[in-house]
């Protein structure tokens, strides 16, 4: 019975309806016999209130279970609990155990996970009914994910207000061009559906809001799209606002008899004519189209019940030809259509939404999301509670940001007509925009006898981005009379920060913002020590005496001048600049490691190398001679079979030179850089680890 209802009002119109006139007071048996009526000509409203005056007459059981369930296809799942419990505590003879599942449901959809969970278990134990025992274990796992739900921090679910929402029933919200589009019936009273009240009526309604300030009164659209004494629904707007998707739907005795797919196109003038879409309508029920993209072409996207589907309504594709021309219908298949009812798809970005009541929900239709891999539909996933809760919710849409967008659910509403989840209404659902601000500040080491560390002026401040592979730059900011630097970041990223200040060494800080679900400022403090200056290390180097030149390094098996080489070969330019007459031997050194013989023919490549980059900067040639050692000249013990630590084998790997003739002696000034900073509680620097580095500017003097 509840598939019934549930299908041509919730799901198609979603329109509250009953008779309107005072009953007259009868006879329990003509009561009787209207409300039979009035519940075949799917009049609910009137055969409840028939109901009830028929059982305060005679108290029959059958009469209480009418009741019952129609409070449960009405959604008035308050009264649907108390009654159903009324009757199934009464039952004795465990003659209405099918009540138990019934109950179940309406506590579920009240929010009550637990209990429902224990009745519905309890209903298994007891019914025979094997297809109604397979939906209850179902409804069970829903019951244990509603126990889990939880709704995210920054999501923020809001009715679309009373303007837009009236006491009946909206359906369908499509958003394009700054407008929102929908359905609704807009009687405020509860209504006949026949007769000459135009509210009986479904219609195509537009609404827009400018800024923050609540949605406007609708507006009903002409006449072009709302056929006179025909039911509209299901409305969709395609996102360039051209074209129009809608159903057109025809009742019989108050029930479904037709339910076919039209389109229209917007021109200058406003929305045209409405023509009936090609290919995808027939002897079914078709509604609930959205346009989209498969394969790399548009296609329809519809809710149907074809012969030969995979439960109650499947979701399917038809692929687009033309203006309203459509393809067959494809159906989506297992993976996406469950047993139940798959119903208003929405399609955005390879993203398939729609929702469902065959799979495990927290309440009764949830929305869930499918993603589109260029071949196939991924095993649909629920959004998470908020947009979905314990009633049903529907017509899942999104705004061009994909950061907003609406909803329809029965979720307790300002103005609902008859009970608080009878009536489907327009909710909008946002993810508050999380911004993360970042304040640096940059400081000074504490001195002696301070007792903070100190503001540092000056700085220079780069952000990197160190989520992927490849570290990039985000940022990079000089405040000349200010210690603090903002930034914005991101979520979900690994970050570093990097100060740079003259005569202080560097500070490294890194961070992430992983788990951030609030908008907020992020704190961090880089504190620099100061570089103490060394005294420069003077060298008398004479005649013979070997010079090690310590940054020139070659790659593993190369012999290729590395940049990092250059400038203390410029050191060497310089100098056999500065005395013509001076000829010198530069060589080059290897470990112990490899054979004797090609460890000398590498060393004297590399020596090679390193002569013709000095020529090429116009020293004259003779004046430098080339030697490759090899390893005949250890500068410790590490010899051929010799363990040693990588350190120790380092210190044979070297370039030197030596004069061999022209000035007798020179003198070279070192300039050694150390990490020792200012204060007792100064670090060693982060890159250099505290050892000693001597710069690659060496200065020479004549002696």
């Amino acid at each position: 019975m509840r598939i019934t209802l549930y299908t041509i009002f919730a799901l198609m119109l979603c329109v509250v309806a009953a008779q309107a006139q005072p009953i007259n007071r009868a006879t329990p048996e003509a009561n009787l016999k209207a409300a039979q009526e009035a519940e075949s000509t799917q009049n609910p409203y009137e055969a409840l209130d028939l109901y009830e005056k028929v059982y305060e007459d005679n108290k029959e059981k059958d009469i209480a279970v009418k009741i019952a369930k129609l409070h449960y296809e009405l959604r008035d799942y308050e009264r649907a609990e108390k009654a159903l419990n009324r009757l199934v505590s009464r039952d004795k003879k465990q003659e209405l155990i099918e009540l138990k599942y019934w109950l179940g449901m309406a506590m579920k959809f009240n929010g009550k996970y637990a209990e429902a969970a224990d009745m519905l278990s309890t209903f298994i134990d007891q019914s025979s009914d094997e297809a109604l025992k397979a939906a209850a274990k179902r409804e069970i796992a829903g019951c244990e994910l509603g126990k889990k739900a939880k709704q995210p921090e920054n999501l923020l679910v809001n009715n679309l207000g009373k303007k837009a929402n009236g006491p009946q029933t909206e359906a369908s919200p499509s958003y394009s061009g700054g407008e929102l589009y929908f359905v609704a019936v807009k009687g405020k009273d509860v209504i006949e559906p026949k007769g000459d009240d135009t509210d009986w009526y479904a219609r195509v309604y537009s609404t827009a809001k400018s800024g923050q300030a609540e949605w406007a009164e609708p507006t009903v659209l002409g006449e072009n799209i709302n056929r006179e004494d025909w039911q509209q629904g299901n409305v969709s707007v395609t996102a360039d606002g051209k074209t129009m998707y809608f159903t057109r739907i025809e009742l019989q005795n108050n029930g479904l008899q037709t339910s076919r797919i039209y389109y229209a196109q917007k021109g200058s003038d406003g929305w045209g004519a409405a023509n009936e879409c090609s290919g995808i309508n027939g002897d079914y029920v078709a509604k609930h189209p959205c346009e989209g993209e498969l394969f790399g072409e548009k296609v329809l996207f519809f809710t149907a019940n074809l012969a030969g589907g995979k439960g109650g309504f499947d979701l399917y594709y038809a692929p687009k030809k033309g203006a309203g021309q459509f393809g067959l219908p494809v159906n989506l298949g297992e993976v996406v259509n469950s047993p139940g009812d798959d119903i208003s798809p929405y399609y955005r970005d390879g993203k398939l939404y729609f929702s469902s009541n065959g799979r495990a929900t927290i309440g009764g239709h949830d929305v869930f999301e499918s993603q589109w891999n260029g071949s196939v539909f991924s095993e649909p996933k629920a959004l998470p509670a908020g947009v979905n809760s314990s009633v049903d919710d529907m017509y899942y849409t999104q705004m061009p940001d994909g950061f907003s967008g609406f909803l329809v659910s029965n979720r307790p509403g300002p103005n609902s007509l008859k009970s608080k989840t009878c009536c489907d209404d327009i909710y909008t659902w946002e993810y508050e925009r999380v911004k993360i601000d970042l304040m640096a500040r940059t400081f000074r080491k504490k001195r002696k006898g301070e007792k903070e560390v100190q503001p540092l002026k000056g700085s220079v401040v780069q952000l990197f981005d160190m989520t992927d592979k490849n570290p990039k730059s985000v940022e990079e900011k000089t405040n000349a009379g200010s210690h603090e630097f903002p930034f914005v970041l991101a979520a979900d990223r690994k970050y570093r920060l990097i100060s740079v200040n003259e005569g202080y060494i560097p500070d490294t800080l890194d961070f992430n913002t992983v788990g951030i679900t609030k908008s907020q400022t992020v704190e961090k403090k880089l504190v620099m020590g100061r570089v103490k200056k060394p005294k420069p290390t003077v060298t008398v180097v004479k005649e013979n005496q070997p010079i090690v030149l310590d940054n020139i390094y070659y790659d593993y098996d190369k012999w290729d001048i590395r940049p990092d080489a250059e400038p203390d070969l410029q050191f060497l330019t310089d100098l056999l600049n500065k005395y013509p007459d001076m000829k010198i031997e530069l060589s080059s050194h290897t470990d112990s490691r490899g054979k004797d013989e090609y460890n000398a023919e590498l060393s004297q490549k590399r020596a090679e190398s390193a002569k013709n980059w000095i020529v090429a900067k116009g020293i004259v040639a003779d004046r430098i001679v080339p030697k490759g050692y090899g390893e005949q000249q250890l500068r410790n013990a590490c010899a051929n079979g010799v363990e040693c630590t990588e350190e120790q084998h380092q210190q044979n790997r070297r370039t030197e030179f030596k004069i061999i003739s022209g000035p007798t002696s020179i003198t070279i000034e070192r300039e050694v850089k150390t990490s020792e900073e200012d204060g007792d509680d100064a670090a060693p620097n982060k890159s250099s680890g505290g050892k000693q580095s001597v710069r690659s500017s060496l200065f020479f003097y004549e002696n």
